[in-house]
């Protein structure tokens, strides 16, 4: 048959095509596993090209079935591997974008200092603590805390017994400890 005959051109019939199916089938199947290194894949692939030249049997101009429907299933076979190469492709970006944010992280925890991150709100609870004692538990407490005086200095300047300021700031470090409870170790 030419190309100029279009008209007297032969269509592909079921029996032909049962035939061609029948013969080909197995070596296509070889064949495409033999690109894409997977069985099911190369059956998928050649079952996929027998439906396709099925479909397309009226507007096919060959003598040859077997070798159009062997082209057939080296496109798919190219297609499935490109699109295998897409998808390695986007894994490999993906691994390499996890990698960058792990080492990202690593750094990012060994450069934690808690101390520095919590030392702002620590002071912020630490001095509304401070604010919310009462007056004279307060002066006691920063007195000896903040002025460095001794409890006798302290008694006197207030007028209180050694004892006194010894509950004033023990009232005030069990205040401190449970507003600092979070931030304090328990150890």
């Amino acid at each position: 048959m030419t190309g100029k005959d279009i008209n007297s051109r032969h269509v592909l019939t079921e029996d032909e095509f049962s035939e061609l199916f029948r013969d080909s089938r197995s070596l296509f199947i070889k064949i495409a596993n033999s690109y894409v290194h997977d069985h099911s894949v190369a059956e998928d692939i050649t079952n996929d090209s027998f439906i396709r030249l099925w479909e397309k049997r009226e507007d096919v101009y060959t003598d040859n079935y077997q070798s159009y429907a062997f082209k057939i299933i080296i496109n798919k076979c190219l297609d499935y591997l490109k699109s295998q190469q897409v998808r390695s492709n986007a894994r490999q970006n993906m691994s390499d974008i996890m990698e960058r944010m792990q080492i990202y992280e690593i750094a990012s925890l060994r450069s934690c200092n808690p101390d520095k991150i919590f030392a702002a709100e620590i002071e912020d609870i630490f001095m509304e603590t401070i604010d919310r004692l009462p007056e004279l538990t307060r002066e006691v407490f920063t007195s000896s805390r903040f002025h460095g005086k001794n409890y006798s200095e302290i008694a006197a300047e207030y007028n209180l017994t050694v004892r006194q300021v010894t509950s004033h700031i023990q009232y005030a470090l069990k205040v401190l400890r449970f507003a600092l409870k979070d931030y304090i170790s328990s150890h």
